[in-house]
């Protein structure tokens, strides 16, 4: 008897992560930012809070190509 209600339990624990585990996913497919709204660095503004018209320094990094051993 303790048997089948501890695997009772257990089915139903599980199908609630699960279903917990799509809902989870199906909402981080449906937003692109997490606040939901257009966001800007600070660094951008100046200081009247209008976005600066300096030339800005952008770096990249590449990826390095593997070096394979010899």
């Amino acid at each position: 008897m303790f048997s089948a209600i501890n695997a009772l339990a257990y089915t139903a624990f599980l199908a609630f992560v699960v279903v917990q585990a799509i809902r989870l996913m199906r909402l981080s497919f449906k937003t692109k930012d997490r606040t939901g709204l257009k966001t800007t660095h600070p660094e951008l503004f100046d200081q009247n809070g209008s976005m600066t018209k300096e030339k800005l320094l952008v770096v990249r990094f590449d990826r390095p190509k593997p070096v394979l051993p010899s």
